[in-house]
């Protein structure tokens, strides 16, 4: 089955693991190459990395994958925790703060619409990913819109590679007590001179610039057959700009999965770094780009998803 996705037409491979063929390729390379996979007598790297890709982009449970790749569940269990610590230890090579000298982004500079945000880095929000965790411990993780979650922190660039990922942060915590968490002991830097973009439950400050309060915000708010719509004012203008959604390539996320709480916090985390990994040698990503906000997402605000912003509207 494999064989016949990866040499087969370029859709099923995105369909199937999120990822072109050849980009597929490049990810199992990488891991090979800094010894972090290796082949096993009765599975591949290929097929190694496929139950892995498969489980995160579909996220189907345990029984699923077996039935599908013809394994215990056992050894599914095995491997797809090998990967998936295999691209953690890829992070620090895909997920990185920009330099203090970085030039302004070309989507900023090449854009008159946008020069006045042109020291502006990204976009920053927390997008509440449901967990599971023992009844005795639900309560910190219970979030305001009633599920457990972990609430994680993105900073984005607006290329929509992620900068900075923070998880494992239960979900009643505020979004901005996982910034302050982050530019104090998280490692989180932004150069002097720049700021980032962030949504109406953070602070607005000189390096984060939230949106005008009073006017519309969210996406549901906004006709979404007519993006060209007309804005009541230029506050209007900047806040629809700002409003948006991360596209969900990982179905994952949107799951209460039945690892250990660690554990999913690192698949977390290994789904920003593939998708910086496809951002880097994938030049076409347009098996996503029609899928827009789905019904949940457009009335989830600051749930799942509810990531981007500004950097959704500047690709329009």
């Amino acid at each position: 089955m494999l064989c016949d996705i990866l040499s087969g037409h370029h859709e099923r491979c995105c369909h199937h693991f999120r990822m072109s063929a050849t980009t597929f390729i490049a990810l199992r390379d990488a891991l090979v190459e800094r010894g972090l996979i290796i082949s096993t007598r009765n599975m591949t790297t290929d097929e190694q990395s496929g139950i892995f890709l498969y489980g995160v982009g579909h996220g189907v449970a345990n029984r699923i994958l077996a039935e599908t790749f013809q394994h215990s569940g056992e050894t599914i269990s095995r491997h797809f925790n090998n990967i998936l610590r295999g691209i953690v230890r890829l992070k620090d090579d895909y997920i990185m703060l920009p330099s203090s000298n970085a030039a302004v982004h070309p989507r900023i500079r090449d854009n008159p619409n946008f020069h006045s945000f042109k020291n502006a880095i990204g976009a920053i929000d927390g997008t509440h990913i449901p967990v599971v965790v023992e009844r005795s411990k639900q309560a910190p993780f219970r979030c305001r819109k009633g599920f457990t979650s972990q609430n994680m922190m993105a900073a984005v660039l607006f290329d929509l590679n992620f900068l900075f990922v923070c998880t494992g942060w239960e979900g009643s915590a505020a979004d901005m007590r996982v910034l302050r968490w982050a530019c104090e002991r998280g490692g989180f830097v932004v150069p002097e001179g720049k700021y980032y973009l962030v949504d109406s439950r953070y602070a607005n400050t000189e390096k984060f610039l939230a949106p005008y309060r009073g006017e519309r915000y969210h996406i549901s708010q906004f006709d979404a057959s007519t993006r060209a719509c007309v804005y009541r004012n230029p506050r209007d203008l900047y806040n629809h700009r700002y409003a948006g959604i991360l596209k969900k390539r990982f179905k994952i996320l949107n799951v209460a999965t039945p690892f250990s709480y660690k554990v999913q916090c690192l698949i977390a985390m290994a789904c920003c770094i593939i998708h910086n990994f496809i951002c880097r040698h994938q030049i076409n990503d347009n098996i996503f780009s029609d899928e827009g906000p789905d019904e949940q997402d457009a009335e989830n605000e600051g749930g799942v998803g509810d990531l981007v912003g500004v950097i959704e509207d500047s690709q329009n």
